[in-house]
């Protein structure tokens, strides 16, 4: 998998940084794992592969230390925690110009698949990448943005191969879609594939990174007419489950066989749900959008509306708070920021301690979101140092 795949296996590392009193806050760790490296189903023994173990955090970041593999693929660190007690540990490789990650270390000591590295070959060639999920979230205009409606979507990529579809040396996109007509302003958002790996032609949306093995998720956010009564969202390729929310009283969905749900209350906000089963490519599926405005959303609190659903709203958590253009467009500059994503943590902590009584649904979403900002926290500081 590449980078951004550690992210869906990431584990929440709480805010307050507790340790137990048997370990203690310097003692001594040791993570033990393997390098493996998948061709086709059977991962064998990487020898001689680097493995560094890395210290993340808003305080201060950097490789700790680093040892080559054995014949067995086996590699062993010894170190102590300094510093700042949220900070992550982990340990990563790279293998043909792509880097991998560990899940955050945990522990006195680390072994086992929470130490594994699996690696795969690249290919630029026609590796299938499929489209298992794409939520859309309609929110209303506010008092920033009073002629404009801003729409946020998220889609999950499968690539169900074991190799990691890379763009190529021309830069070829590894997945395209398309905006609806009269999309204002797009601009990548946040998710498993970086902001600046995905551009816009016109109407095209065309996303240039390497997609390993597994889902992956990435996200858009564009504008819309306030003025527009309803617009047709394209479905180029064929989605199994396609999930639209309208903020707001009103408006609709139809085509495509995308039927209304029971609506979803998120931070005092309501939004009209609908879903799609197996929708297919070239299918007319036409958005009518609630009337009035209901103020700016959260996007803290909408990330916890599609865990009703079939997937969560990963990696939007204080990437687009509707502050306004100028704020947006920094946003997206910054979107990779170790310092921005450090704060983005504390602001959906936050959030979520905000909520009086968390249903099950807010917990799972502020849990899987929390991951995967830690997650892209450490792709952040391994791009800086040039680890990716």
């Amino acid at each position: 998998m590449v980078v951004a795949a550690a992210a869906a296996q990431l584990v929440r590392a709480s805010s307050r940084g507790a340790q137990s009193a048997a370990e203690g806050p310097g003692a001594p760790r040791e993570v033990s794992g393997r390098i493996v490296h998948t061709v086709g189903r059977t991962p064998t023994p990487l020898a001689g592969a680097w493995a560094t173990l890395h210290r993340v955090d808003k305080d201060r970041s950097g490789p700790l230390d680093s040892v080559r593999t054995d014949a067995a693929g086996r590699y062993t660190m010894r170190y102590r925690p300094n510093g700042d007690s949220t900070a992550l540990y982990f340990v990563s490789t790279n293998y043909s110009g792509i880097a991998y990650f560990t899940s955050p270390l945990r522990g006195a000591r680390v072994s086992g698949d929470d130490a594994t590295l699996t690696v795969f070959d690249t290919t630029s060639g026609p590796v299938a990448i499929t489209v298992r999920g794409r939520h859309v979230v309609v929110t209303a205009p506010d008092s920033t943005t009073p002629k404009e409606r801003v729409i946020i979507e998220v889609y999950e990529l499968s690539n169900d191969s074991t190799l990691t579809r890379v763009p190529g040396p021309a830069k070829r996109a590894v997945f395209e879609t398309r905006l609806p007509d009269g999309a204002l302003a797009p601009r990548g958002g946040q998710g498993d594939i970086s902001a600046e790996s995905i551009t816009f032609d016109g109407n095209a949306v065309r996303v240039i990174a390497p997609i390993g093995p597994g889902l992956k998720q990435f996200s858009i956010t564009y504008s819309l007419p306030s003025s527009a009564k309803q617009f047709t969202l394209p479905v180029p390729v064929k989605v199994p489950v396609l999930e639209v929310l309208l903020e707001g009283q009103g408006g609709g969905v139809t085509g495509g066989g995308v039927k209304a749900q029971q609506a979803a209350t998120v931070g005092g906000r309501s939004f009209a749900r609908f879903l799609g089963d197996e929708v297919l490519a070239s299918a007319r599926v036409v958005v009518g959008v609630p009337g009035g405005g209901a103020g700016s959303l959260n996007v803290r609190l909408a990330l916890a509306v599609t865990v009703i659903g079939a997937a969560v709203l990963l990696g939007l958590a204080g990437g687009f708070l509707r502050r306004g253009a100028g704020s947006a467009a920094r946003d997206a500059r910054h979107a990779d920021d170790p310092d921005v994503l450090a704060k983005q943590i504390a602001a959906l902590d936050a959030a979520y301690g905000e909520l009086t009584a968390p249903t099950a649904d807010q917990k799972a979403a502020h849990y899987q979101t929390r991951a995967q900002l830690k997650g892209r926290l450490g792709v952040a500081i391994a791009r800086r140092d040039g680890l990716q």
